[in-house]
């Protein structure tokens, strides 16, 4: 299943240097996604698929494995974030919020910031809430899901 290509975000309120440096580290977790077998499907989320992205808007980005090789997703977790950019800055937060999912905060040196959620196929609801856009889905875990607002 080929997803369609990262949609145009809110431009009138980013410039358009800022949403080119987004769209690029985007697009780059989904070749990194698409290239790392054990990552069964991921999504974009946060203001940038809800449309209402600004200037000071991060990037939320989700990667699900299948619940047995989730050690390893997560033991590969930096190869995403430095697939993004060069980062300056990576904090790990495992069981974030005690919400049973493990996230990565980054900053890279183009100035974009945002989160990486990790997850699996047995919590990969949990990982988020409200609009989402499908970057990869393997196993069609992604077909018709709806992330209720947390």
């Amino acid at each position: 299943m080929t997803p369609e290509p990262v949609r145009e975000y809110a431009e009138i309120t980013m410039s358009t240097e800022r949403r080119q440096a987004c769209r690029a580290a985007i697009a780059r977790f989904r070749e990194a996604c698409e290239h790392e077998p054990l990552v069964v499907a991921a999504w974009l989320g946060g203001s940038f698929a809800a449309g209402r992205a600004t200037e000071t808007s991060d990037v939320d980005v989700y990667a699900v494995s299948d619940e047995r090789d989730y050690g390893l997703l997560w033991s590969s977790r930096y190869t995403f974030v430095e697939a993004m950019g060069r980062s300056v800055r990576r904090d790990d937060h495992p069981n974030f919020e005690r919400l049973g999912f493990d996230l990565v905060h980054f900053e890279l040196d183009d100035g974009v910031s945002g989160e990486i959620a990790f997850g699996h196929t047995g919590n990969f609801l949990s990982l988020h809430g409200g609009p989402h856009e499908v970057l990869l889905d393997r196993i069609g875990l992604l077909e018709d899901v709806s992330f209720p607002l947390l």
